[in-house]
């Protein structure tokens, strides 16, 4: 199981992304973690039982 981060700037956005990938099958979560002086915001994400089960946003990791 691979856990992926898609770092997500706008709360707004993180919601979407978070609604649309457990509509979908997918396990996922919000946290925050330390970069310097300030948090980055992300949304984690894992498929269960799919070995190696990895999502990629559209061929990055950062959406702004």
């Amino acid at each position: 199981m691979n856990k992926t981060k898609l770092h997500i700037n706008l709360p707004q956005d993180r919601d979407a992304v978070v609604t649309i990938l457990a509509r979908n099958g997918y396990t996922v979560r919000q946290g925050k973690e330390k970069v310097g002086k300030t948090y980055a915001k992300y949304v984690e994400c894992w498929k269960e039982g799919e070995p190696g089960g990895n999502v990629r946003a559209a061929g990055a990791d950062r959406i702004d």
